[in-house]
């Protein structure tokens, strides 16, 4: 279902674009630059035609994106994902002007339009909104889904308080990992591992705020839409995506990865930071907490440890089961932590 409203929102975000692309070209091409075209319309039915183009080529765009028709999902530098997109945008508006230029003509006749100085400003235009429209998905794609637009408005130029859930998830062994792998071996190992929680992070609503050398740090917002046992859910659906690939990393790397995480959830203060470097980041004892929990992995022998705190959001969902495991005095804090497991239910 969460995959289904990205997607909605995908598609929205595109026709939306492409509207207001084609306004842009309608303006610059027929207004400023006295283009030959349909001078004898009125500019509000041509907007009125930019309109159904431009929900057309957003819709079109949106259903059916250039990663999913040209299968290239791998790791791509920003650049490269810009100029292939961008790249085939081009050649599918060439190959619109060549059919539209054909309609009633001879080949020859396209041919020339296409490559007249004509056509060529018409795809200049179009390679401008081709290359922007690519860099706000790579920018979004950076940013992690949603962030882009509390930076656009200024969402947290100004500290407010959220409450939130944080998981702290951490590769096991990794000083062990790291000493038999070489330096440039681990980092490809981590790359691979942190490509699995795409689907789990879509499918489960769940942030990026940092990695950090080996360990990512996931966060929730505790909303009326939240629910928290995504938050779990997302732990054993990495863990089921990790176990798919075993085979690979065996004979790839000579380890297979395993992963532990601690969870807490509380109030935090959200706010934009830096100047030269901006980024949006938590302040609170929220985090420390979470961060000690997961570290108490190790010496109790589970992979996932849950404050008291966050289990109190899961009462009454019967998909987990959740079982006692300690109480203990946290460095920094006063007050007793009780910390569970929890196991998916059969």
């Amino acid at each position: 279902m969460i995959r289904n409203k990205l997607r909605a929102f995908f598609i929205l975000f595109s026709v939306l674009y492409w509207i207001l692309a084609a306004f842009y070209f309608i303006t610059i091409i027929y207004a400023a630059f006295g283009v030959s075209g349909p001078k004898e319309l009125h500019y509000g039915r041509l907007l009125a035609y930019g309109v159904v183009v431009g929900f057309s080529i957003g819709l079109l765009f949106g259903l059916f994106p250039i990663n999913r028709l040209f299968h290239f999902n791998k790791r791509r530098s920003f650049l490269s994902v810009l100029l292939i997109g961008t790249g085939c945008y081009v050649l599918f508006f060439m190959a619109i002007i060549f059919l539209a230029s054909l309609y009633g003509n001879t080949i020859e006749f396209a041919l020339r339009y296409v490559f007249s100085a004509e056509g060529l400003t018409v795809l200049f235009h179009l390679s401008v909104c081709s290359l922007f429209y690519h860099f706000i998905l790579q920018i979004n794609k950076k940013f992690g889904p949603g962030v882009l637009l509390e930076y656009t408005f200024g969402k947290y130029f100004t500290p407010k308080v959220e409450e939130r859930a944080f998981m702290f998830l951490d590769l096991k062994s990794s000083t062990r990992i790291a000493e038999s792998l070489e330096h440039v071996a681990y980092s490809r190992m981590v790359q691979d591992c942190y490509a699995e929680l795409t689907d789990p992070l879509i499918r489960y609503r769940g942030q990026v705020y940092q990695y950090v050398g080996d360990e990512v740090v996931v966060s929730w917002k505790i909303s009326r839409f939240f629910t928290a046992s995504s938050c779990l859910d997302f732990f054993y659906a990495f863990r089921e995506k990790m176990e798919s690939k075993k085979e690979y990393f065996l004979a790839q790397y000579g380890f297979f990865p395993e992963f532990k995480a601690g969870l807490h959830s509380g109030k935090v203060t959200v706010a934009e930071v830096g100047e030269i470097k901006t980024e949006i980041a938590y302040h609170g004892d929220v985090l420390n907490t979470a961060s000690r929990i997961q570290s108490l992995c190790n010496s109790l022998q589970k992979d996932l440890l849950v404050s008291e705190t966050f289990l109190q959001l899961v009462s009454g969902e019967e998909r987990h089961t959740a079982i006692f495991v300690t109480e203990v005095a946290l460095r920094g804090k006063e007050a007793i932590t009780r910390v569970f497991t929890v196991c998916k239910s059969d």
